[in-house]
């Protein structure tokens, strides 16, 4: 019963961690998209004013997608690692490879936690901004 709760659970956390990546990659590209395109539209009385505001969020939003791409290459890597100590584990009877750290694996998480922090900052940079341009001001 263990195992198929177990196994039912990786096969929900594998499918969260994919849509979290696709979201965040989707997101954050139209994101930065949008806030370039409809600029023109923000400044149309005056120059805008807070541009730090806005960069901050080209550069989150940036960076949300490059950790985001990264994520998928430690993924890769982290995936990789684990097949060959499961041959060793298991066709070579080392049993001294379960006690080893898969950087990648740490490396993927982190970079997961960047992405998700840096679209934060990125989507509340973009509010603040907008909203200090806006005609309501």
């Amino acid at each position: 019963m263990y195992e198929q709760c177990r196994d039912d659970l990786l096969k929900r956390q594998l499918s969260n961690s994919e849509n979290f990546d696709k979201a965040v990659l989707s997101l954050s590209t139209a994101g930065l998209g949008f806030s370039l395109a409809f600029i023109k539209d923000i400044a149309i009385f005056s120059p805008p004013d807070y541009l730090v505001m806005l960069y901050l969020s080209w550069g989150c939003f940036g960076s949300a997608i490059v950790s985001t791409l990264l994520s998928y290459l430690a993924s890769q890597r982290g995936i990789n690692c684990q097949l060959v100590r499961a041959e060793q584990y298991y066709l070579e009877r080392k049993d001294e490879v379960l006690h080893k750290t898969n950087w990648w694996a740490k490396a993927t998480n982190w970079l997961n936690h960047i992405s998700a922090v840096v679209f934060i900052i990125a989507i509340f940079s973009t509010i603040v901004f907008v909203c200090l341009n806006s005609a309501w001001r």
